[in-house]
């Protein structure tokens, strides 16, 4: 009996001894924090935080998100956060909702996603519905593949009071899938020719990580090489140079926003002889 009653107190002991023990570390780390011994703080709740302590993730993270004590990294101290938030530790869903919220602001797509998510589950308090799907909605106009497919699934199953609508569901499919494809394949479009005749233009594009190559076509079996084609985002430009019989003859500058399977291209002209044409935007179609 003896025996089994210490054998019950050592149990006992290496219960509760890791909470008392991880618990006067979060009040050391704290205190460290408050005295402003980052570095301190930062070895203090890196083993706790590995240990999935929710609380020692939230501080973990907000020391790298402000470079206390450590390297500043956004996007590790959000993690972090993040770790604890979907532990269902509040402190740390109003604080990464904050985060994502500065960045969303800023127009960051990613952002926008998260911030549309953690607003439809409450994270940072009560939100209208209406304004957390417009996060979402902007972040899909943005590229932002889940975003779309997220939207399609709210629409279809009518996912957070949401009046289901066929219509919105396959659109926002429609737009995450176009984006998935990327501006890679043939586009055409319509632009003002001599006289001001409608005059039709083709392109084919092909990407590369951030470059852009490719051809143009007016006419029917002429073909032009574009130069200098950049990619960033959902926005493109690149540069067509006109030659006859190996001379110069035009130059032509275009940006462009990549829309789903539409390409809105703005273009600038400039002649030989240094006449240049005004700014002219017109509207390109991927080729199904």
């Amino acid at each position: 009996m003896k025996l089994n009653r210490l054998l019950l107190f050592s149990l006992l002991l290496w219960f509760v001894f890791p909470v008392l023990s991880y618990a006067d570390q979060l009040e050391d780390a704290n205190a460290a924090i408050k005295n402003e011994e980052f570095e301190k703080a930062y070895e203090l709740l890196l083993p706790l935080a590995e240990e999935n302590n929710a609380e020692a993730q939230t501080l973990l993270g907000s020391l790298y998100v402000n470079g206390l004590g450590v390297e500043q990294d956004a996007t590790k101290g959000l993690s972090w956060i993040m770790k604890a938030a979907t532990q269902g530790y509040e402190a740390a869903k109003v604080r990464a909702f904050l985060l994502c919220l500065e960045e969303a602001n800023q127009g960051d797509a990613a952002a926008m996603y998260n911030v549309g998510y953690m607003c439809l589950n409450g994270w940072g308090g009560e939100y209208d519905t209406n304004v957390c799907i417009e996060w979402l909605e902007n972040a899909a106009k943005l590229g932002h593949i889940r975003s779309g497919n997220v939207l399609s699934q709210i629409y279809t199953k009518g996912m957070f009071d949401i009046t289901p609508d066929e219509e919105k569901a396959s659109y926002w499919k429609n737009l995450a899938t176009a984006f998935a494809a990327g501006i890679d394949g043939q586009w055409v479009g319509t632009i003002p020719g001599m006289g001001g005749q409608p005059m039709t233009i083709n392109f084919n594009f092909k990407s590369d990580g951030d470059t852009l190559t490719g051809t143009q076509s007016g006419t029917p079996g002429q073909l032009t090489q574009i130069t200098d084609g950049k990619i960033d985002g959902i926005n493109i430009s690149f540069t067509v140079d006109m030659r006859r019989r190996g001379n110069a003859v035009s130059s032509t500058k275009y940006t462009g926003v990549l829309l789903g399977d539409e390409l809105k291209l703005s273009y600038t002209s400039k002649m030989r002889g240094g006449d240049a044409f005004p700014p002219q935007t017109f509207i390109a179609k991927r080729v199904k």
